[in-house]
Order: C-alpha cells, then structure tokens, then sequence
C-alpha cells in the first residue's frame, strides 16, 4: 500500500504519484524512467492557453448579447405588469368616484351625467394630441 509520505532516498509524492525533480522531463509513474519530452516544465500549455481564449471569447459574446436582451426582456416584463396594475386602478377609482356620486342628494342622473361629461372632454381632449400614422 502506497504511503504519502517519501523517504529520503525517493522523489516526493503528490497526490498524482511520484515528481521528477530533474528539469525537462516526465517521469512514467510505472517504471520510474523519465521520458524525454522537449518541453520544459515552466512553460505553459498551449492547451490551456486554447482554452482560455476560447473561454474569453464565449464569455464576451455572451456578455455582449444576452446581456442586452435579459434587460430588454425585464423592461417588456414591468411595462406589461404596469400597464394591467393601470388598467386595474383606473377602472376601481372610476367605480369609487361613481359610488361616491351616489351619495350626492338629488337624482342620480345628475352626478352620472357630470361623470360622463368630465370622460368625455377627457376623450375629446386626447383625441385632439393624436398623430397619424407615418407622420
């Protein structure tokens, strides 16, 4: 059973196995013998370096991409929300402002025909701001 702890005549042991100090080479795990590779071990991979780049430019194109659209999506989110909490509240004051007219004395075409009068300057009003279309 293989102990992690070297004695003084071995290489030092990694959880990989055991290191070859000399420069310059690999050590095949089974036979102990360094294997002449060319390449020196300070030298970064050009593997990793691949990798790396690869890693960068999806990182930036993602960034660049969704990034805009997640916000674009949010926006549409909040617009639409909005718009159905508007709707919702316009449509409860003008149930609240008819049943307070309700309580006017008098008849109660009255209150109702004053209501009607106020949304339909309202309506006259913003009927006048349009604009055509293509203008």
């Amino acid at each position: 059973m293989p102990s992690d702890v070297s004695s003084p005549t071995e290489a030092p042991r990694t959880a990989e196995g055991p290191r070859d100090l000399s420069l310059g080479g690999a050590t095949n795990t089974a036979t102990g013998a360094a294997a002449s590779t060319g390449a020196v071990d300070n030298e970064p991979d050009w593997t990793d370096q691949v990798t790396d780049l690869i890693v960068d430019v999806v990182d930036r194109v993602h960034d660049s991409t969704t990034g805009p659209l997640v916000r674009a999506a949010k926006g549409a989110v909040y617009v639409v929300l909005a718009s159905i909490i508007g709707v919702a509240v316009l449509i409860l004051l003008t149930i609240l402002t008819t049943r307070l007219l309700g309580i006017v004395p008098g008849e109660i075409w009255i209150p109702y025909t004053a209501l009607g009068a106020v949304l339909c300057l309202l309506g006259a009003w913003l009927w006048s701001r349009r604009t055509a279309v293509g203008e």
